[in-house]
């Protein structure tokens, strides 16, 4: 979700910043998400098709409680 918090991105995009992550999965959490209201997708006409993700209002929300769980994980113990 960081990427998205800079602004909107393309699938390849994302796809470069989760290396790690199948696109199967990577697939699977977009429709997720858009579907609980925190991206959008916006498919922009023409060929070949074009499509952004973007963070909604409520995406947005989410980001100070994802950065606190984020330093308290840091924070923990190994």
């Amino acid at each position: 979700m960081s990427r998205l918090s800079r602004g909107n991105s393309s699938y390849s995009e994302l796809r470069a910043a989760l290396p790690t992550l199948s696109d199967k999965v990577l697939s699977d959490r977009l429709a997720q998400l858009g579907e609980a209201g925190v991206v959008e997708r916006d498919r922009h006409p023409g060929w070949p098709p074009r499509v952004r993700y973007a963070l909604t209002p409520r995406g947005h929300r989410l980001g100070p409680v994802l950065q606190a769980l984020w330093d308290w994980g840091a924070e923990a113990p190994a």
